[in-house]
């Protein structure tokens, strides 16, 4: 007797659809009216999403071009909307991240409509004061905080740690999930490409952070890295938003961004939420993606991190200094993140398969070889860090967000 086939999520479901072009199919699926390719002009140079736009009714008001897909504003009947434009695969994973995360408890924005073109859809998104102009996102929040020297409003932390926690409970047991894409995908599609095809001499150097030599090299931290990404199997997931930044948190706990949105591995997810509210978010991402904060208050002037690094050359040795003292408000929300999954999943989740985690996400979001050599130096520190005290891990991250030390 043979077992029953397992019934198709609801990411397969619409997959399926898609790619089969059974638009109705989609539209049953999603809820929403997908609305189909307009004539094209004849002549017109306009990119097919605002040909599509315009052809619909709409008034583009605010435009943003990013690495992986353009948003903007747009006003319909005086209306205003948000839209994202994306291929039409990355449409299909958004709108399984929208439906999942969504049943769960979390506050989205409203979809409304799929426009589709030849070349991709646009999704057409309620307006949000967080999502734009209004700057209500949890970055915007943070950067008044910081020049203010003061916390977050206690009411936004709470409303978002409970969020969290409530998401940490609907936990399964998953072979894959969304969030793969920042981390075994990325073996092949930025470790190698960046760094394992080609000849640079840092990776090979050995270091010193502070006084404390590092056993490993950032080759051999790298590679330790990409064979535990290898075959990675069943793993304890929750359901998240996928890719938490402080810009895809908005007011009132509301999430954006959702293509990767679902059941995700834990580890990836703590370690995703912590390099951002560590590093990323507050430093790297405004400097070297400035795009994507173009709606966003200025970055904080005094987040970025205090280092030194200088070759020796008898010894071909790079030494680094380095201190990164958060700020109350990042170092408040960062150390009761940590308790909330501490909380849920035991100490147990920051034990050595969370290191490789935290090293992905230090070299695998930015290509270090493009930064300037004190930041590359700073994510070799940081790297090396994590990947040397993989065998206490708990107790390397409070002392990070308490202290901004690496020993």
């Amino acid at each position: 007797m043979t077992a029953p086939a397992a019934a198709l999520s609801p990411r397969q479901l619409l997959a399926e659809r898609a790619d089969a072009h059974d638009w109705a199919g989609v539209e049953a699926l999603s809820g929403v009216q997908v609305l189909p390719p307009p004539p094209s002009a004849a002549g017109s140079r306009a990119p097919a999403w605002r040909h599509a736009l315009v052809s619909w009714g709409y008034r583009i008001t605010g435009v943003s071009e990013l690495k992986n897909s353009t948003c903007g504003f747009a006003l319909r009947d005086g209306r205003p909307h948000f839209f994202k434009y994306v291929r039409a695969r990355s449409a299909v994973a958004e709108l399984a991240g929208y439906l999942e995360f969504g049943a769960g408890g979390n506050e989205v924005p409203t979809l409304l409509s799929l426009l589709r073109t030849d070349a991709g859809t646009v999704m057409m998104y309620e307006y949000l004061p967080s999502m734009g102009l209004g700057r209500g996102t949890l970055f915007d929040l943070l950067c008044r905080a910081e020049r203010a020297g003061t916390l977050l409003p206690e009411h936004e932390v709470g409303l978002l740690l409970d969020r969290i926690r409530a998401n940490c409970a609907r936990r399964t047991v998953c072979s894959s999930s969304p969030i793969d894409a920042f981390f075994a995908h990325r073996v092949g599609e930025r470790l190698v490409p960046w760094y394992f095809e080609r000849r640079l001499p840092w990776l090979d150097q050995r270091v010193v952070v502070g006084s404390v030599p590092q056993p490993v090299t950032m080759r051999e931290c790298m590679e330790g890295t990409a064979a535990f990404f290898h075959d990675l199997g069943a793993r304890e997931c929750m359901l998240s938003q996928g890719d938490f930044s402080e810009t895809n948190v908005g007011r009132g706990a509301v999430f954006v961004d959702l293509s990767n949105a679902g059941h995700n591995d834990v580890r990836g997810e703590l370690a995703t939420a912590f390099w951002s509210l560590f590093l990323g978010g507050g430093y790297l991402f405004p400097k070297y993606h400035p795009a994507a904060y173009r709606w966003r208050e200025a970055p904080y002037a005094d987040g970025a991190p205090l280092c030194r690094a200088r070759l020796d050359p008898r010894t071909a040795t790079l030494r680094i200094d380095l201190a990164h003292r958060l700020s109350p408000a990042r170092a408040d929300l960062l150390r009761r993140l940590l308790d909330v999954f501490a909380d849920a999943f035991g100490p147990e989740l920051f034990d050595h398969r969370l290191a490789p985690y935290l090293v992905m996400r230090a070299v695998g979001v930015l290509d270090l070889d493009t930064l300037d050599p004190a930041d590359r130096a700073v994510c070799t520190a940081l790297a090396l860090h994590f990947w040397n005290g993989r065998d206490d891990l708990g107790n390397v991250l409070r002392t990070l967000v308490d202290h901004g030390r690496t020993r």
